[in-house]
C-alpha cells in the first residue's frame, strides 16, 4: 500500500471517528482495503433465549419418536434424541452468531422454536440488528451455520446409522412412517448396512433419526434464495445473478410438489423471497479458500436434499 493512500485511509478514519462513526479496515489477500463500521457492543437478552431452550429440550425429549409406556422411559429413549438435535441447532445458530461478532454486526442470541410434534421444533433462529457491511461479511455470516452443523449432523448420521437396526417392515393396519433419502444419507445407510433386502428396512436409532433431520435442516437452509443462508452464500459468489438460481429452484419446487405435496407450501415461500430481492450489499472479493468453501455449501445443499421427505403408509 502506497504512502499517499495510507494517508488518506487515516484521514478518512479520523474524519468518520470524529463524526462519530468508526470504521475497522482489514487487508484482503490482495492487499486491497477494506473497511466496515464498528458497532458499539450492546446488552445481549439473554431471558427469553434461555426459557425457549428449554421448552424446546423438553418438547424434542418428550414428544421424540421412542418406545415406552411411562413418562420415564419417553424421556430416557427420547434424551439422545433431543441432545443430539439441540446440539446441531447450537452449532448452527452459534455459527452465526459468532460470524456476526466477527464482523461487527449486531446479532441476537438464537431464539429455538418448540413445536409439540415428532420432531419436536421448528428449529431456531437469530436476527442481526444492523447491515451487513460487505459480501465477505454475508459470505461468512451465511456459511458459518450450516458447515458447523452439517459436521454435527454427519457424524450424528454416521454413529447413529451405526446403532440403528435392520428390521421386518410391520403389516396390519399401523401406521407405518417411511423417510426419504438424501444422497449423502442413502450412502451412509449402504456404506454401514449394505443393500437392504426387499420387506426390510431400517429403523433409525434416535441418534440417527436426529442426523437425518439435522441434513434437512441444512439442506433447506441452503437453498439458494433471498434471506437464507444459501441466498447470502451464492449472492456473495455471483452477485444479482443469485436471482436467477432462485427462480430455476422455484421450477424446481413446482415439479417436486406434484410428487410430494409438501414441497407446495415451499412453493409459495419461494415465490415471496423472490419477490423481495436480496438487499444489495458492497462487493468485496472472496479469496480462493472463499470460493471453494462458498461452492461446497452448494455441494452440501444437493448431497442432503431430500425430494420425498416423507411417507406414510
Amino acid at each position: 500500500m502506497s504512502l499517499k493512500k495510507f494517508k488518506l485511509m487515516g484521514k478518512l478514519y479520523l474524519y468518520r471517528l470524529n463524526n462519530g462513526i468508526p470504521h475497522h479496515y482489514e487487508r484482503l489477500h490482495d492487499n486491497s482495503i477494506i473497511e466496515y463500521p464498528i458497532v458499539e457492543e450492546y446488552k445481549l437478552k439473554w431471558k427469553l433465549n434461555l426459557l425457549l431452550f428449554i421448552v424446546t429440550f423438553a418438547t424434542t425429549t418428550l414428544f421424540a419418536p421412542s418406545y415406552g409406556d411411562t413418562t420415564t422411559d419417553i424421556i430416557i429413549n427420547g434424551l439422545p434424541y433431543s441432545i443430539t438435535l439441540m446440539t446441531i441447532l447450537l452449532f448452527h445458530e452459534f455459527g452465526h452468531f459468532f460470524a456476526a461478532r466477527r464482523f461487527n454486526v449486531k446479532s441476537t442470541l438464537p431464539f429455538f422454536i418448540p413445536f409439540p410434534s415428532i420432531i419436536g421444533t421448528m428449529g431456531a433462529i437469530i436476527k442481526t440488528k444492523s447491515p451487513i457491511p460487505h459480501t465477505k461479511a454475508l459470505f461468512y455470516i451465511g456459511s458459518m451455520g450450516p458447515l458447523p452443523g452439517f459436521i454435527v449432523s454427519l457424524f450424528a448420521s454416521l454413529i447413529g446409522v451405526y446403532l440403528s437396526e435392520v428390521k421386518q417392515i410391520p403389516t396390519g393396519d399401523g401406521i407405518y412412517i417411511q423417510l426419504g433419502d438424501s444422497i449423502l444419507f442413502s450412502a451412509i445407510v449402504h456404506l454401514i448396512h449394505g443393500e437392504i433386502q426387499p420387506g426390510l428396512d431400517l429403523f433409525l436409532h434416535p441418534i440417527a433419526w436426529a442426523g437425518w433431520i439435522g441434513f434437512l435442516i441444512t439442506s433447506l437452509n441452503l437453498m439458494p434464495l433471498g434471506q437464507l443462508d444459501g441466498g447470502h452464500i451464492l449472492y456473495s459468489l455471483i452477485g444479482k445473478k443469485q436471482r436467477y438460481a432462485g427462480w430455476i429452484c422455484l421450477f424446481a419446487l413446482v415439479a417436486l410438489s406434484f410428487i410430494w405435496p409438501g414441497w407446495a407450501v415451499w412453493v409459495f415461500m419461494t415465490l415471496f423471497l423472490l419477490m423481495v430481492a436480496h438487499p444489495p450489499v458492497r462487493q468485496v472479493p472472496l479469496s480462493l479458500k472463499e470460493k471453494i468453501t462458498g461452492w461446497l455449501c452448494m455441494i452440501i445443499f444437493i448431497l442432503t436434499f431430500i425430494p420425498v421427505p416423507v411417507q406414510i403408509g
